[in-house]
Parts: structure tokens; C-alpha cells; sequence
């Protein structure tokens, strides 16, 4: 997770009941996040073997719900009924610490472009990947803009191209949340706190050319696409035919 700052954190959540062992892989518990905010998504493994490797030593939380309400995550001194997955779960106990994994290498990629990385998000309104893939880099994909990479200002030209172009299609919810795909993960809720000149914070900070986000209605996909000469920026409008 990221702390206020813009920096990763450690997530840290102590049990205080073991609530319900559904399967030999998993189950839910109370919990209280003691620091760094916790997400689905995120693994865990106990503080006294934090740095145990292998299928016994990492939880997955899986579920946050609280209030009869699912959340995607909760800050810090916040309490929670928790589903994790993992069979390290039969150990755990009342008053155990967890504290979670490095984030993994795409995580921290994202975070190096100024993002903060929300959890997975599974909502049914967003497109299947191979589609939204196929929308983006597909054989009939027309550009929304073309920007040439002969262009001394490229880059900066791109830039200003995105940020009007993401705006006029409402991409971003109006905190600056939109989802990306990752691998092996899916769809990935993001927040832009900073709002602006995405596709060049994706090169430096991400060392990506193209990307590809869509909004979290389901509705919008925006995406940079590098072609042999010039970049593109394709904007995609679905609707129940495409």
C-alpha cells in the first residue's frame, strides 16, 4: 500500500478472533489494521516468520467487509472481517500479527509512475482483458491521435494529447480512480493523484510505451499504443455490440 506521502508502507493487522475455517486453504477472521493500510489482493504472512517462503508461508486477502459492506481496502486503526486464502491460516491465532509481503514487481513499477495501487477489482461492469486488448491494439483500431516521434516536443506533445483527450472522455471517476490490467491479476483499480502526464510518468516510471486503462463504469478505455513511427493514443467507447 502507499503511505500519505506517495511511498510504499508495510501493512501490519492483528487478529482478534478466528472467526470461520471454511476450507483447508483458507477462511475469515476480525482484524485491526495497525499501520500502512491493507488491500485485496495484498499477501500476508505471519510477523514471526515474515520472511518464510513457499506455498505454507503466504496469506491472501481475498475479502474486506465490514458494516455489511465489501471494501476494496482500510487505513490504518480501522477494523475489518477479513477472508484470506492460504494454508498457513490453520495457525493463526488471537492476538497474532500479520505483516505483509513486497509488493510485486509490477505493483512496484505502478507506484514508481506516482499511482497508488487500490487492489484487484472484479466488478462485473468492466470488459473481459482480451477484449479490451482487442479494442486497443485490434487490426481495425483507428487512432484518436497521432503524435509522430520526430517531433523535438514528442513526448510533451503526448502528454497534453492524453490529458485532454482523457478528460473529454471521463476516464478517471473525479478522485483519479480508473482500472489497468496486470498480469496474472486482471483488472487493478488505480487513483492518479497527480492528474496529469500519465504516458510520460508511464516511460520513466514504468519503462512502458503502451498501456492501456479503462474506466471503472466499464465504459471508456483510453490507451497509448507506439507504432513504428509515431505514438498513439486510442480512445474506445464500449457498448453491448463492441
Amino acid at each position: 500500500m502507499i503511505d500519505k506521502d506517495g511511498h510504499a508502507s508495510l501493512s501490519r493487522l492483528q487478529i482478534y478472533s478466528v472467526e470461520e475455517s471454511d476450507r483447508a486453504d483458507g477462511g475469515t477472521c476480525g482484524v485491526r489494521c495497525l499501520g500502512g493500510g491493507a488491500g485485496i489482493g495484498q499477501v500476508f504472512a505471519l510477523e514471526s516468520d515474515a520472511g518464510a517462503e513457499g506455498p505454507d508461508g503466504g496469506l491472501t486477502l481475498e475479502r474486506i467487509e465490514r458494516y455489511g459492506r465489501d471494501l476494496t481496502f482500510f487505513d490504518p486503526l480501522d477494523w475489518a472481517h477479513a477472508h484470506f486464502s492460504g494454508r498457513a491460516f490453520a495457525r493463526l491465532r488471537e492476538g497474532d500479527v500479520l505483516v505483509s509481503h513486497p509488493a510485486p514487481t509490477w505493483q512496484q513499477r505502478i507506484e514508481g509512475c506516482g499511482l497508488q495501487v487500490l487492489g484487484p477489482d472484479t466488478s462485473p461492469d468492466l470488459p473481459d482483458v482480451r477484449k479490451a486488448h482487442q479494442a486497443y491494439a485490434g487490426y481495425e483500431v483507428v487512432p484518436a491521435v497521432t503524435v509522430s516521434d520526430a517531433r523535438p516536443d514528442a513526448v510533451e506533445e503526448l502528454d497534453r494529447q492524453w490529458d485532454s483527450l482523457t478528460v473529454s472522455a471521463r476516464l478517471m471517476t473525479q478522485n483519479g480512480e480508473f482500472c489497468m490490467p496486470m498480469p496474472k491479476t486482471g483488472w487493478v483499480r488505480v487513483k492518479d493523484p497527480v492528474g496529469v502526464n500519465l504516458p510520460s510518468r508511464m516511460m520513466t516510471g514504468a519503462g512502458k510505451t503502451d498501456f492501456l486503462a479503462v474506466s471503472v463504469d466499464g465504459r471508456v478505455l483510453c490507451a497509448v499504443s507506439q507504432e513504428e513511427y509515431d505514438k498513439w493514443i486510442i480512445v474506445h467507447h464500449f457498448t453491448e455490440e463492441s
